[in-house]
């Protein structure tokens, strides 16, 4: 209650100060001048992260995302103004500031000589405008812009992400999903649009699916590896920013169209997207409209093996699977932003982003079972996964996320003011997935595989003939899932120039609450077999020829078609409810209130300091079920109650920036962050099923994993548009989530009339400490410094190095100190190379991606079955040509994956697979027009 005092209070203030602004205005105004307005090049392209210099005041300021600058607390009289940019000639502008106003000056700069000998925009702007920003950072800052984006063939954000220093991508169906930023797992990364931390659209993890938003979506995308104590704290690898389409300076209109192809599905894909913007009454009121659609219809070849050890320790080959994939992906994106301009003090804004993504999928799986037993106890299964016919008798997934802010910013004399209101929503709908399976049983299957400790084992043993009497029906189900999480959020910041001069300084202060809820519901049916009694008449051939894994899998299997379930209507049939299934559905609502001071000071020409604290309050609720199976597999579920936590964060931050020169930097920096559990590893759920011997539990008092961060880095940036800079990073990290795997006894986990008995256990814990140490290095440069003739040519390139250790183990894991475990998502080695050609309108660039492999689950009964994610490599190719002037055209030309990386684990060894799924080469091709 008192939380919900305090909120009301602070939207209350916040009310009478925007009410009541034009009054302060009139009073505060009497005593200071303010000088504001955009940075643009001489085609109206705003430029953000200009430097705008008060020679005379030793005052300045950097543009933001778009270009807009604000200098408060000046006198009336006549300056000389100073504005850098990489890549540009600085000018100086002499502008008389009135007494008690705010004045309005755009400013406009031209390419510097040297950029003008190359005819083209291309490369050099989207380089020049992220480098700029990065120039001026106060943290360590990279930045995509949307001119950079496009230059490689990314399709979605996660793609686009993996070319940044220190970044490394999760993958799934092809397309990257997940980004981690220097050695730390996902789940330590925040993912932001516009500022605002999105909900995700899955039920086991914060983390947004940055498959969902496509890359032409975004205007600019932001990674801090620093963050400031204006910043949310939960950002331990770092704070990944999606800056959407912004207001246009004058009109803007462009459409793109493309198609591709894919050699699994055999089918083409539709890009298109579109682009109009517009300044209007007088130039106060800002539109921007954009939207995007894709179509890929694609798939995957599959294979996957379980592992586990015998009473002798030893490791046996449990299961081995064979699957084809079929996926449709249908990607929809929908932005708007506007901004209205009372007057040159007072704006006020709106920015809203809709997603959606549905997956359409078919999936066609050989189970061999429980082979490292008896012949008698051994089965081989063949699964169809479907969906209802008005669903194209596939599985459906729809996810969809969306953020919809209102903001305003007011000038009150030297005081500057801003505040936000946004709602977010994320939602998982996967309605009426079906499976059907039949079975053989009783045939030795173990004793035929070959190859089992290499990458790929398999049977030597043909499948029974679909027709022998043996198969049985196995499986027949239909379940829905819902998934929802929204988001209300609220915050006010000020900022107030105290004093000017070398010795400068400023105050910036401010709030934030955020109350989100989060539900996941899931129903599910097993039905008699009866129901397809006459499957056999309905069967398809599965497993392709072509089969990337290998020709020795069962090509040409007979499934159950899909077409057949698909048909069916379940609302006739009486089911038997799984409530093991049922067994994941939580409730969980968390509120965070924070507060935060920022002190920037100017100690000289050549140091600038911030000072920070950040204060975060949390409060969670979460409720959901314990379910126990008994040995005649009869099922209970019962609420688990209300379960309640709360924890307070100070997180401290001090960063230092000397400038070198006009052209360099270095930067050191303290901070502590915060990773709060994801919402399934805090419900208090405890699953316990006594016939398979297998149990799941959930904690609600797991601890937010915390860390106190140190960075050191120098940069240096080329006047000719690119940079060298090297830096060094090392993470304490404390109370490490990871899932574990394991074995527990009956009277560990309190079920004493199974005191005995050994479950295979999976849970959330408070792993351990950490402590990680990186190094980074990133060069990018055209090579004209070695003869003019090769200004046409660049590169572009990053390595990040991270060494990870671990020690304070939880006794659960059965490690001791000193063991060489590394930290869950921590790859040693990331490295991003390009090399481009540019000149004329064309532009060719061939890219490469690698990153080591790294553990991504541990287990607790063996090392030797932890899982790890394998190294990757990527290799993409695009081409584009360019031309014209009042509509410009692109046309262009993409090979992704050229090197068929697979998504792959293996457990405790490289050459143990777990998972082996392959893509192949996506290609696309396309137009694009600006008018």
């Amino acid at each position: 209650m008192r939380r919900i005092v305090k909120l009301v209070s602070f939207m209350l203030l916040a009310t009478s100060i925007s009410s009541n602004t034009f009054a302060i205005e009139k009073e505060l105004s009497e005593k200071a001048s303010v000088l504001r307005g955009r940075v643009m090049d001489n085609e109206q392209q705003v430029l953000p992260g200009a430097s705008i210099m008060v020679e005379s005041l030793k005052k300045g300021i950097i543009s933001d995302i778009d270009g807009n600058y604000t200098l408060t607390g000046l006198k009336p009289g006549t300056y000389t103004v100073k504005v850098s940019y990489v890549g540009y000639n600085p000018i100086e502008l002499k502008i008389t500031v009135p007494k008690g106003k705010t004045l309005e000056k755009d400013i406009v700069m031209n390419e510097g000589v040297e950029l003008q000998e190359v005819k083209v925009n291309g490369v050099f702007t989207g380089q020049r405008k992220a480098l700029s920003v990065q120039k001026n950072a106060m943290g360590v800052k990279n930045v995509v812009s949307a001119d950079q984006v496009g230059k490689f063939p990314d399709s979605n954000i996660g793609d686009a992400l993996k070319r940044i220093s220190g970044i490394n991508v999760q993958y799934d169906q092809g397309e990257a999903r997940f980004g981690q930023v220097r050695g730390t797992s996902a789940d330590l990364t925040s993912v932001t649009v516009n500022g605002n931390r999105l909900p995700s659209a899955e039920g086991d993890t914060r983390n947004v699916q940055l498959d969902l938003i496509p890359a032409d979506m975004v205007q600019t995308i932001e990674v801090s590896k620093v963050v400031t104590s204006d910043m949310d704290g939960d950002a331990i690898g770092g704070a990944i920013n999606l800056v959407t389409k912004n207001t246009p300076y004058n009109r803007v209109f462009n459409v793109t169209a493309g198609t591709g192809y894919n050699w699994i599905s055999e089918k083409a894909q539709l890009n298109l997207g579109a682009t109009w913007g517009e300044r209007l009454f007088n130039d106060k009121l800002g539109i921007m409209l954009a939207a995007s659609y894709q179509y890929a219809p694609g798939g995957s070849d599959n294979v996957e093996f379980e592992y586990e050890t015998n009473d002798d320790g030893e490791v046996e080959l449990k299961e081995a699977q064979a699957r084809q994939y079929y996926v449709t992906r249908e990607r929809q994106s929908y932005s708007a932003a506007l901004d209205y301009k009372f007057n040159e003090n007072h704006k006020i804004s709106f920015k809203g982003i809709y997603n959606r993504r549905n997956d359409w999928e078919n999936r066609y799986r050989v189970s061999y079972k429980k082979l490292n037993s008896k012949a008698s106890k051994q089965s081989v299964v063949l699964q169809t996964k479907a969906g209802s016919s008005d669903n194209r008798n596939a599985r459906l997934e729809r996810q969809q996320t969306m953020d919809f802010t209102l903001d305003g910013e007011h000038m009150l004399g030297n005081l500057m003011m801003d505040w936000a209101g946004s709602y977010s929503r994320a939602t998982e709908d996967r309605p009426n997935e079906r499976y059907a399976a039949i079975s053989y049983k009783g045939e030795d299957y173990g004793s035929s595989f070959a190859d089992v400790f290499d990458e790929f084992p398999y049977s030597t043993k043909s499948l029974p003939n679909i027709k022998d009497a043996g198969w049985k029906i196995d499986e027949l189900t239909n379940s829905n899932q819902s998934i929802v999480e929204n988001e209300y959020k609220f915050r006010m910041n000020f900022e107030l120039p105290l004093s000017q001069g070398e010795f400068g300084n400023s105050l910036k202060f401010g709030g934030k609450f955020v109350s989100k809820d989060k539900e996941r519901e899931t129903n599910f049916f097993e039905y008699n077999g009866d129901i397809i009694a006459d499957w056999n008449n309905n069967l398809t051939s599965q497993i392709r020829s072509g089969f990337m894994p290998g020709k020795q899998y069962p090509t040409g299997t007979s499934f159950i078609d899909k077409g057949y379930l698909g048909k069916i209507d379940f609302s006739k049939y009486e089911g038997k409810e799984v409530l093991e299934e049922e067994a994941g559905n939580y409730k969980a609502k968390e509120n965070i209130l924070a507060g935060y001071l920022r002190f920037d000071q100017k100690l000289g020409d050549k140091f600038d300091l911030t000072l920070g604290l950040r204060i975060e309050d949390t409060h969670l609720k979460t409720s959901g079920s314990i379910y126990q199976m008994d040995e005649n597999e009869e099922e209970s579920l019962t609420p688990t109650g209300d379960h309640k936590n709360s924890y307070t964060d100070l997180l401290p931050s001090i960063l230092l920036k000397y400038k070198l020169n006009d052209n360099g930097n270095i930067r050191a920096s303290y901070t502590k962050t915060l990773s709060r559990p994801k919402y399934s590893a805090l419900i208090a759920n405890k699953s316990f099923n006594l016939a398979d011997e297998e149990a799941t539990i959930g904690d609600p008092n797991t601890k937010p994993t915390t860390s106190n961060n140190f960075d050191l880095s120098i940069d240096y940036y080329f006047k000719s548009v690119g940079l060298v800079s090297a830096g060094v990073f090392y993470k304490d990290v404390k109370s490490v989530n990871v899932e574990a795997l394991g074995y527990m006894t009956g009277s560990q986990l309190g079920l004493g009339n199974y005191a005995d008995t050994k479950f295979q256990v999976t849970q959330n814990m408070n792993a351990y400490d950490a402590r990680i140490f990186g190094a980074e290095f990133a060069y990018q440069r055209d090579f004209g410094f070695i003869t003019p003739a090769l200004k046409c040519v660049g590169f572009y390139g990053n390595y990040t190095y991270t060494h990870s250790s671990t020690n304070n183990y939880n006794p659960i894991l059965g490690i001791a100190d000193g063991d060489d475990v590394k930290m869950a998502g921590s790859p040693e080695h990331t490295a991003n190379a390009s090399l481009f050609y540019e000149k004329s309108g064309l532009n060719v660039r061939l890219s490469y991606n690698t990153a080591s492999a790294f553990i991504d689950q541990m287990n607790t009964g063996s090392r030797e079955l932890d899982r790890y994610y394998d190294s990757v490599n990527y290799l993409d190719l695009n081409a584009s040509y360019t031309w014209g002037s009042k509509y410009k055209t692109t046309i262009y030309a993409e090979a992704g994956n050229l090197l068929n990386q697979p998504l792959r684990y293996y457990q405790g060894h490289k050459d143990r697979t777990m998972q082996a799924e392959y893509y192949g080469v996506r290609v696309n091709a396309g137009v694009k027009i600006n008018f």
